[in-house]
């Protein structure tokens, strides 16, 4: 299991495949970046990265590389999956060293105290990925690496001191992205592809109760300052960057200055970020001028077309913000993805009322989907005994793991309904203005033809038999 006497280590990152989420691949299928990150921190070391959305072959990269670390991040949806695949690692090889990390480890780490797992990663990898593999290298075992819940000898799961410090994003080497170029043309975000990810904070100041992030960076932030945003940015190859952080625009002044820097040193690129209304609405004439470095593109996450899901998932920002912040976008050329959440206790009006707004607003592309109590979050704790399964793989936000209020058919019905799009009159706009291609559109139409397909959410939906109980008829949402 340990590298004895050994100096170079060979470490293979997985990303697993998440072919749960369906229709939502088409729309954005972003670079692994966190694996990218990791991969930066032990330049020493022989490191490749396995994208399994895109490469399904892990024994072949098994075989081909034989690592003597195999590590592989998680989200809920994609739990078994992970476990998956460290049983195949040590069913190839039992001597490989086998690590899972990422938020769901991090929340639920007895998850994952399994014969096939040698430790769980808890919180920033890159406080805990360098001491781990030094002490790999050195042939000792990780009983003084911090952040980490590693597997003793007699099968006992030993907990090492949990680190209070946080990563210095300014003094992070770049991403390893040369590890992904074999990949790098099947990754985009909405219309641009290829394109690149760039984190500049981590963790959010903010408390909605169905969001992880602020549980997993136990409440704390942390910003990298301009001048190393502005280093990676100008060291992108592709022509597009999306911002991936939780809420890019949170912080004026500094999102100001990398504007100002990304003006006076001459990089053209096309951006896309996700912001929080409230954001936009402070400090419209930020937007203004990230509009004149690049950016085309903003995701609004929206808690459904009314106050009343906004209150119950305790966000702030309430729908006369949001509508402000629709206009400046759009008064400014902006391209708004809107992402709504829907509550399983809706009603047919409910539903309606959405898509009423969704048209009302022209909110040209949507994204949709169902308030998850995702495990580790504060709704998870407060929802718990309502839970109508623990199976992780239902809790992709696509499926009611919550009781509805309609019966489960005619909820999925009404769901995928919201997905129809019938004025197509904005995305000709979007062509003729050179924003999006023929291409994009076709795109944007496959996804949609396949989120607006009620069957397929039923495949999956955690309540026995639902999907061989259609007795309401999808025929009078067929028009609508």
């Amino acid at each position: 299991m340990f590298c004895s006497g050994g100096v170079l280590v060979r470490i293979l990152l997985v990303q697993p495949d998440l072919a749960a989420g369906f229709g939502f691949l088409l729309a954005a299928s972003p670079e692994p970046l966190h694996l990218e990150m990791l991969a930066a921190t032990v330049p020493e070391h022989d490191v490749r990265i396995l994208d399994m959305r895109i490469d399904r072959d892990l024994e072949a990269a098994l075989e081909s590389f034989g690592p003597d670390l195999v590590a592989v991040t998680t989200l809920t949806p994609e739990v078994y999956t992970a476990q998956s695949i460290l049983r195949r690692v040590k069913s190839f090889a039992p001597e490989i060293f086998t690590l899972v990390g990422g938020h769901h480890a991090t929340l639920l780490p007895q998850d994952f105290f399994l014969p096939q797992v040698d430790a769980v990663a808890v919180g920033e990898g890159e406080i805990m990925f360098p001491d781990l593999v030094r002490a790999l290298a050195q042939g000792r075992r990780p009983a003084g690496v911090p952040n980490l819940v590693w597997q003793d000898r007699d099968g006992t799961f030993l907990r090492n001191r949990r680190c209070e410090s946080r990563v210095n994003l300014g003094d992070l080497p770049l991403p390893r992205r040369d590890l992904t170029d074999a990949y790098r043309s099947e990754y985009f975000f909405l219309f641009d592809q290829p394109g690149t990810s760039v984190a500049t904070s981590r963790g959010c100041p903010f408390r909605c109760n169905f969001c992880s992030v602020h549980e997993f960076y136990r409440g704390a932030t942390n910003q990298m300052p301009p001048q190393r945003v502005v280093a990676e940015v100008a060291a992108v190859a592709t022509d597009h960057i999306t911002f991936v952080d939780d809420n890019f625009l949170v912080n004026h002044g500094r999102e100001n200055v990398i504007a100002d820097r990304i003006k006076a040193e001459g990089i053209r690129k096309r951006f896309s970020m996700e912001c929080r209304t409230d954001s936009i609405v402070r400090h419209p004439e930020l937007v203004e001028e990230w509009v004149q470095v690049g950016l085309y593109a903003v995701l609004l996450g929206r808690e459904g077309g009314t106050d009343t899901i906004r209150q119950g998932v305790k966000k702030s920002c309430k729908i006369a913000t949001n509508n402000q912040a629709i206009r400046i976008l759009q008064d400014n050329g902006v391209i708004i993805w809107g992402a709504f959440i829907v509550d399983p206790d809706w009603t047919e009006d409910d539903f309606r009322q959405l898509r009423d707004y969704v048209s009302e607003k022209q909110i040209t592309h949507t994204q949709f989907t169902v308030l998850t109590p995702l495990p580790g979050t504060r709704l998870y704790r407060d929802r718990y005994e309502e839970l109508l399964t623990h199976d992780y793989s239902c809790f992709d936000t696509l499926h009611a793991v919550l009781p509805t209020r309609l019966p489960r058919e005619e909820f999925y019905q009404n769901f995928a309904a919201l997905y129809r799009q019938t004025d197509i009159r904005p995305y000709y706009d979007l062509v003729q203005s050179g924003k999006m291609t023929i291409q994009d559109c076709k795109r944007g139409k496959t996804m949609l033809d396949a989120m607006a397909d009620w069957e397929q959410y039923l495949d999956k939906d955690p309540v026995p038999g639902a999907g061989q109980r259609a007795t309401v008829s999808a025929r009078h949402l067929e028009d609508r």
